[in-house]
């Protein structure tokens, strides 16, 4: 077996707009496509990959995207990670926790280590910014993200639901404190 192919993890910025709508919408589809069919799937992409909607939260201060790329710069997974605009959701440890609000890697990535490097610079991001915790929504049919979460130190605290369309579906509420030195790493990572 050869040596793993090599990645890197970079922070996004506005003129990453395009970039991460065209990435977050192709993984989407990947991930839910056999679930989540058009016209809901459609629909859904154009609203909530729009690139002007993408370069505004990119823009925003509480938002901090972070972009797995190849070593050819294709993009392989991103995280979307932010401090609560909103209320938290009961059973969330932490005084200041942060959410990781998308979290994809390209399926032909899994197993590579793309994941556990783009959670480890979340959190390390999270702690940058004053977080002691992350939590995150994830489906609860989806069984290997919630396996991985797990193995991310991810608890189940709750559940809500996730407006699909017309449907709801429902989502488990994980969470996972962070040590206090978990602030430091680099932002970006090279493997």
């Amino acid at each position: 077996m050869g040596a793993p192919e090599p990645f890197t993890i970079r922070a996004c910025h506005p003129r990453d707009a395009e970039l991460v709508a065209t990435v977050a919408a192709r993984l989407f589809t990947q991930a839910y496509a056999a679930t989540h069919p058009e016209p809901a799937l459609g629909a859904y992409l154009a609203s909530a990959f729009a690139p002007e909607r993408l370069a505004a939260m990119l823009a925003d201060p509480g938002v901090h995207v972070l972009l797995a790329e190849d070593s050819a710069g294709r993009p392989i997974g991103y995280a979307d990670l932010r401090s609560p605009d909103g209320p938290v959701p009961a059973g969330v440890p932490g005084r200041h926790p942060f959410e990781v609000r998308r979290f994809y890697v390209d399926a032909a990535w899994h197993g590579r280590g793309v994941a556990a490097a783009l959670m480890t610079a979340c959190a390390a991001e999270a702690g940058r910014r004053g977080a002691d915790a992350l939590w995150l929504s994830v489906w609860q049919e989806a069984a290997r993200p919630i396996a991985f979460y797990r193995r991310a130190g991810f608890a189940v605290v709750g559940t809500g639901t996730f407006q699909f369309g017309d449907r709801l579906d429902d989502d488990y509420i994980m969470a996972r404190p962070l040590p206090p030195g978990q602030a430091g790493g680099s932002a970006r990572v090279h493997t």
